[in-house]
């Protein structure tokens, strides 16, 4: 492992220093030479956006655990939905055979399913699955007569009602023959829900544990359970004994648990609540347990909910303080809702209905059960209000041209719309294309990558057209507000070849986005400056020779936009201590927010969005872990931010208004990077970038060292930066490219007034200057 040289601090009063310089082996100041920086009036994009983020999947084990029911799997003991596309690579009067590999759905799964063709010869048809399996091959429908033929190359999307199931996402222990159903007749009064749980424990010997997890990752601790909390849930006795018993804990030797009691019941619906203290400061990491256990009777137990009490009372989401208060840190332009499991397998009617009444739903062709709820679209729009973003709102591929005329309705109807459009604040009475500036609607995730078979459309012509006919229903229900929505097509970065036929056939699109990840692979990692310094090059080869230069190429003339970026390294044989400190390090969030800026500035691309919120580490093929794909450690009182997270609520300090060029003169360092990591390769690679805006007489200015040896010697040429007695200047500050905030927080933002307009920049750096004419 290469040693790391440490930074003694130092004050140094003659001017403003980013990055501490004193006691550094090997690292000269460039006194002599001055890089000058004149922010001018010329406009390169008018009316930016902030750098946005995707959110993520909500998960019960690190720190995706985002919502304040922190027992969110399925609390509602829900039924399933699922729903699947497929590729009739063969077809018939009344048959689809699709060959592709992974489909693992069992025989007779999709039996009286409805279906519809998507596209293809026989778009439109409509009926219903009259028998299913594998066969020829692959795996065949029979289907019921009637409209056209299926044809080779057709699109079929599935979709099946699968109730019961109740105890999806929980974790039952059955003792002596007990048994879980699901309760369909006898629900709570007054809740949206469609089914609940019967626990039958009633005969001689027998008894059923019903148990939840949360805060699981080994050795980890995500959710500090720190205040007042309140389990709830809904339950009534049918026979026998009434007497459950309930428990709250952490599972830490020699700790108490915070509720551990026997509750009676009574014949008829009624809500039990137990409150609790808990103060989890110095306890060891340990996985939190809720249970209910019954011995000897039988139940119905429904909507279980665990949450802090008081809190933020400004959050009206349904969201843990710590995540508003985390978004509002990074302060997003774009938020974007893509839920890889749950969500995309949902019709719109699940997506907006009440979390109560939200089933579980899936759509991968390799599982068959999904045990998560997925995150509303009503949820999504509240937090998206909260925290000051615009909505990237992933629909359903599958989702059929109904679906696309109620979601329409929903975001751009008026108050009188069925559902509610006016869901977030009491007697709100606008629709939602009135609180955002944009509303960006995606249809499908990666439609081109195997990973979401079930869900993908891998032609590009096919998906087109069907996004086509998608995105006319949705303009046409959106009326008045049709021109609020941003129509989004997804492609893929590495293969800008598919872009033409793509885009030819679907002329309803605003947009074209693509995910132009840097270092897929590393393979040289003797020193520093084999691992980081292709790290710091690549954005600007990607920009002038690579993924985004292509797809620009190539958008005819849509708009280009970046739904997902970060490091991707997922290829590559470094040991593990490389890996860890190569992505989460402070050269990552250099890197990643310069290549976000600069995206903006060479191709105009206005909406970019980081990959992502939550998401502690990603496991590799070979058995490696990266800490990927989360941008933050945790999100709690003692959560880290990491580099790539730092390095973008920076950049969001200063991007506001219009960009305007930056003219640089004098000293203008460049070096060359020879042929690296991920293939990177670039004569006369600039090691100092600057991004300048202006909002009236509001100036910002944010300035990059992507050099890894030499500090910079930076004088900003504006009369307005020296006569502004508040200028600010805030700067992430480390002291050397591979740290880290994992253990400890070694990566941090340091603000200080901006004292006249020279400053001096550390190797591998970043800063953002604000002033006022």
């Amino acid at each position: 492992m290469v040693a790391e040289a440490s930074i003694s601090r130092m004050a140094v009063a003659a001017s403003v220093v980013l990055g501490l310089l004193g006691g550094v082996p090997g690292l000269t100041q460039q006194a002599g030479d001055v890089t000058y920086l004149r922010p001018t009036n010329q406009v390169i994009l008018a009316g930016v956006t902030r750098l946005g983020i995707n959110m993520g999947d909500q998960n019960f084990y690190d720190s995706g655990q985002m919502l304040r029911n922190l027992i969110s799997r399925n609390p509602e003991f829900a039924g399933m939905t699922y729903r699947s596309i497929f590729h009739c690579q063969k077809g018939g009067p009344s048959r689809c055979v699709d060959l592709r590999q992974g489909i693992q759905f069992p025989a007779d799964f999709w039996n009286g399913a409805r279906y519809e063709v998507l596209e293809g010869a026989a778009a439109g048809r409509r009926g219903t699955v009259t028998a299913s399996g594998t066969d020829a091959g692959g795996y065949a429908f029979a289907l019921d007569p009637g409209g056209g033929t299926i044809g080779a190359g057709d699109w079929l999307e599935v979709e099946k009602e699968f109730p019961g199931d109740p105890a999806a996402g929980w974790w039952p222990t059955l003792r002596g023959g007990a048994q879980l159903e699901a309760e369909h007749a006898d629900l709570p009064p007054g809740l949206p829900v469609h089914q609940a749980l019967r626990i039958e424990a009633s005969g001689a010997g027998q008894s059923a544990d019903v148990n939840a997890f949360f805060d699981s990752t080994a050795g980890m601790t995500f959710v500090r359970l720190r205040g007042r909390y309140r389990l709830s849930f809904w339950a009534k006795a049918i026979r026998g004994p009434a007497v459950m018993h309930v428990h709250v804990g952490r599972e830490v030797a020699g700790v108490r648990r915070y509720v551990d009691e026997d509750i009676r019941l009574t014949p008829v619906w009624a809500e039990y609540r137990e409150e609790f203290n808990a103060n989890e400061v110095n306890l060891p990491p340990g996985t939190v347990n809720v249970g209910f256990s019954l011995t000897g009777g039988s139940v119905l137990l429904d909507n279980a909910d665990l949450e802090q009490m008081g809190g933020d009372a400004s959050n009206r989401t349904v969201f843990r303080d710590e995540v508003v208060e985390t978004l509002k840190e990074l302060r997003p332009g774009v938020l974007r809702l893509m839920e890889s499991k749950a969500g995309l397998g949902s019709s719109i009617d699940n997506l907006l209905a009440a979390p109560m009444a939200r089933e579980r739903a899936g759509y991968l062709t390799r599982f068959e059960r999904e045990e998560d709820i997925a995150i509303g679209i009503p949820e999504f729009l509240d937090l998206c209000q909260e925290v000051g973003a615009d909505p990237w709102i992933v629909a359903p591929t599958g989702m059929n041209l109904e679906d696309a005329r109620k979601l329409a309705q929903y975001l751009a109807g008026p108050a009188t719309t069925p559902g509610g459009a006016l869901r977030m604040a009491a007697g709100r009475r606008e629709p939602w294309t009135r609180a955002f500036r944009t509303i960006h609607i995606e249809l499908g995730n990666e439609t081109w990558n195997s990973i979401f078979q079930g869900e993908s459309m891998d032609h590009p012509a096919a998906y087109g057209q069907w996004a086509n006919a998608v995105f006319t229903a949705f303009r046409a229900a959106a009326g008045a507000d049709a021109g609020r929505f941003d129509l989004v097509i997804g492609t893929q970065a590495g293969y800008a070849g598919r872009n033409s036929a793509l885009l030819a056939a679907v002329p309803q699109a605003n947009s074209l986005a693509i995910a132009p990840y840097l270092m897929s692979g590393i393979t040289q990692w003797s020193n520093d400056d084999e691992l980081y310094s292709p790290l710091l090059a690549q954005p600007e080869q990607m920009s002038l020779e690579g993924f985004v230069q292509a797809a620009a190429a190539t958008a005819g003339g849509r708009q280009l936009a970046v739904y997902e970026v970060n490091l991707h390294t997922t290829g590559g044989d470094p040991p593990q201590s490389v890996l860890d400190r190569f992505t989460p390090s402070s050269a990552a969030g250099v890197a990643v927010a310069g290549h976000m800026l600069r995206m903006m500035r060479d191709h105009g691309i206005r909406d970019e969005m980081l990959f992502c919120l939550e998401g502690y580490q990603f496991g590799r093929t070979d058995g490696k872990t990266v800490m990927l794909w989360g941008t933050v450690v945790a999100m709690d009182a003692d959560g880290r931010k990491r580099p790539q997270f730092l390095a973008e609520s920076l950049a969001n300090r200063a991007i506001r208004g219009d960009l305007v060029k930056v003219e640089i003169t004098g000293e203008n360092p460049t070096h060359d990077q020879p042929p690296g990591n991920d293939g990177v390769s670039l004569r006369n690679v600039h090691e100092i970038d600057a991004y300048a805006f202006r909002d009236g007489k509001r100036h910002s200015l944010i300035v990059f060292n992507y050099g890894l040896h030499n500090a910079r010697r930076i004088k900003i040429d504006t009369p307005g930066l020296a006569h502004d007695a508040n200028a600010t200047l805030s700067r992430l500050v480390s002291s050397s490219p591979g740290d880290t905030n994992e253990e400890t927080v070694k990566v941090r933002i340091v603000e200080e007034r901006a004292t006249g307009g020279e400053i001096t920049l550390a190797p591998c750096s970043m800063a953002v200057i604000q002033w006022t004419e």
